[in-house]
């Protein structure tokens, strides 16, 4: 499709020296907002419009500069900008701390909240109202002194400096090891291509500590030896996060008790759909019970698997063969998948990633009826931080408001140094009424780290690589076809738990049969080039098939199951290991626990391998990323209930769209889930789901 016109001015660069004064620009623009209200506006006469709108205004008015800046630290090349995105999103933190301190504004929200007028109210406004409230007392207003107001306050800021650096550490970190090609056995040659040579040592790779590269060690590599180097080394590479990790979780827990909850955990749930601790662990135990005897069966198969390869192919290591250590269940489950012909490497080939994102671009044209157009290279220029970057304009099809324009889509899915190591989307630009109630339009970045190919910038996606680009993308159409009044519940701003459902839910579509073959096609027909060298180096054979065969999918779909409860069981591991930490019995209690002996507990208890012996288990719990087992449980409900029948219907998705989708997180997300689904969701639908 050919670029169009740009309704919308483009989101702007700003450069390394302008970004701190902007942001200080920023802060005076809502001290000045704060201080005409603290004036002007007394309990007595305090109202919704002359107490929270200015602020909704403000909000409104300042969220692109503040979503720019913010970006930066996750994706400049730059370092200069990526340390004053650091500093100016401290500097901006530390104001709104300062803000929610204030007793004279917690008076006057108070005011507002206790008068006669808030059922008056449209459901977004009062949602907001009740955040804002909520906020503030959430840190000690009607409850604390002060002076103890003032020591929550800078506890808090001290988490907050505690998690940049927390983070900072693993976007920054360049760690790895090097492997002879000896060492290498076993992995793909399109794998060791990518990997750093040694400049003196031709025989020798640099396998980097990031999840692309450490899963191609864990699921290919032959030899048991290197597995184990890798996975140990892996977990003590970050060992200064873990004590950092102790840290922000002692500092989280004071803070929780002087507010008098019980922990973080029942401080943090009240803003998430399981509202307390008893909640979120009747779950995990009912989905615990439930799983294990299925996961117990699917860790007996690997075993039985990997005794069976040891015994025919043993290459004289110490071999324990009744054992799955973690850095060998990668390497067997994929042995699983083998046994049932499935071949991720070769199934890799028919999933080059433009024509991955055209095709998955084409599909959701086609679902939401919308329409995407390229934005050309000299349109993008002073938009765009680095190359690798596309965007699109994102239009409306559907019949009563076709051509309306929609928003602006970036996807920026390359791995490069200093980049965010995961998938995530970023709101670069949220969307809300202006207060002459014309509409500004959302900007959205799909932000990927998929390994760079060798095969002249033709990248290569696994299997897992397209459901993870469809989960981010289902954030992405969130973001683009919310329509909300206020930037603060704009697309997936919204409790995780929920946010997290609807992204887990589009990744659905990536074992559909009909969608797996639109996405595939062989990489040699993508361009003359990359068909004229694999004709060089498969002499005397025929091309592969343009079209994936049907077989080759069928066989992925079917062996989906051969490890999925083990996945949730890990998935447990993360949650059970949250909570413990989170919601321990006491303060002195937390203070004793030795948090990795609780990680390779639960470990052995849930994920059923055995853990590394304690010399060598480093800290793999310091890096963990967000936990979303109950989105999965939301995910379920909402396909079954929408797209149960016919996945592809346009009347679906339109439901989909009004229903969920166009109200971000403006409304209650509890009380939308059980308005749509007629019920309040329950876990047997995903239970079912794994179990069958």
């Amino acid at each position: 499709m050919e670029s169009k016109s740009l309704p919308q001015t483009l989101p702007r660069l700003i450069p390394a020296y302008q970004v701190l004064p902007t942001m200080k620009s920023i802060i005076k623009q809502y001290q000045a907002v704060r201080e005409s209200i603290i004036q002007d506006v007394s309990p007595e006469t305090a109202t919704f419009g002359n107490v929270i709108q200015p602020l909704i205004n403000i909000d409104n008015a300042t969220q692109g500069d503040i979503g720019i800046i913010a970006m930066l630290r996750y994706a400049s090349p730059d370092q200069a900008s990526r340390e004053a995105s650091e500093e100016a999103c401290t500097l901006i933190n530390e104001d709104q701390a300062a803000f929610t301190a204030r007793s004279d504004f917690w008076r006057l929200i108070k005011a507002v909240k206790e008068g006669s007028a808030e059922t008056t109210l449209h459901f977004e406004a009062r949602k907001y109202l009740n955040k804002l409230f909520l906020e503030f007392e959430q840190f000690g207003h009607g409850t604390l002194q002060p002076e103890q107001i003032e020591q929550y306050m800078e506890r808090r800021n001290r988490i907050d400096s505690m998690r940049r650096e927390y983070n900072q550490r693993i976007r920054q970190d360049s760690g790895g090891l090097w492997f002879s090609l000896d060492d290498l056995a076993g992995v793909p040659q399109h794998d060791i291509d990518r990997f750093e040579n040694h400049s003196e040592n031709h025989d020798m790779r640099f396998v980097r500590f990031s999840v692309a590269d450490s899963l191609a060690i864990y699921r290919s590599a032959s030899k048991p030896a290197t597995r184990k180097r890798m996975y140990i080394c892996d977990a003590n590479n970050l060992s200064q996060n873990a004590e950092l990790f102790k840290q922000i979780v002692l500092e989280r827990d004071r803070n929780a008790r002087l507010l008098g909850y019980e922990s973080h955990a029942a401080y943090r749930l009240k803003k998430r759909l399981m509202k307390s601790p008893g909640k979120v662990e009747e779950f995990l135990t009912d989905l615990e019970t439930k799983l294990m005897a299925r996961g117990k069966q699917d860790m007996e198969s690997l075993v039985e698997l990997k005794k069976q390869y040891e015994a025919k192919d043993s290459i004289g290591e110490d071999l324990d063969g009744d054992t799955m250590f973690p850095w060998d269940y990668w390497y067997y489950a994929r042995m699983a998948q083998q046994s049932r012909n499935v071949n991720q490497e070769r199934m890799a080939e028919y999933f080059p990633l433009q024509h991955v994102i055209k095709v998955m671009l084409e599909m959701f044209s086609e679902f939401l009826k919308i329409q995407f157009y390229p934005i050309s290279p000299d349109q993008l220029q002073g938009s765009v931080w680095h190359e690798d970057v596309q965007a699109w304009a994102v239009w409306e099809d559907r019949e009563a408001s076709k051509g309306q324009f929609i928003g602006y889509l970036y996807m920026d899915l390359l791995s490069r140094d200093n980049k965010y190591k995961g998938n995530q989307n970023v709101n670069l630009q949220c969307s809300y009424l202006k207060e002459d109630s014309t509409r500004v339009y959302p900007a959205t970045i799909l932000m990927c780290s998929f390994p760079r190919s060798n095969l002249s910038g033709c990248t290569l996606l696994k299997h897992s690589q397209i459901v993870s680009l469809f989960h981010e993308l289902g954030h992405g159409v969130h973001d683009l076809v919310a329509r909300t009044s206020y930037v603060a519940f704009h697309g997936h701003r919204s409790p995780p738990d929920f946010a997290e459902a609807l992204s887990v839910m589009l990744e659905k579509w990536c074992w559909m049969e009909p969608e797996l073959k639109r996405l595939g096609l062989h990489y040699t027909r993508t361009d003359p080039q990359l068909k004229e060298k694999w004709l060089l180096e498969h002499q005397g054979e025929e091309l592969p098939p343009a079209q994936i065969p049907g077989d080759m999918i069928r066989r992925l779909t079917q062996g989906r199951q051969v490890t999925r409860s083990l996945w949730f069981l890990r998935q447990m591991v993360y949650a059970r290991f949250d909570m413990a930490v989170h919601h321990p019995k006491s303060h002195a209690k937390l203070l004793e626990m030795d948090f990795t002996k609780i990680y390779h507990d639960l470990m052995e208890k849930l994920w059923l391998v055995r853990a590394p012996e304690p010399g060598d288990r480093g800290y793999p719990h310091a890096d963990l990323g967000h936990l979303i087992l109950s989105a999965h449980v939301f995910a379920v409900e909402l396909f079954e209930s929408t797209f149960l029948e016919d996945p592809r219907s346009v009347s679906a998705w339109d439901k989909y769209r009004k229903g969920i989708l166009e109200f971000g997180g403006s409304r209650d997300e509890l009380e939308l889930l059980e308005e749509y689904l007629g019920h309040t969701p329950t876990a047997e639908a995903l239970l079912r789901d794994i179990l069958q």
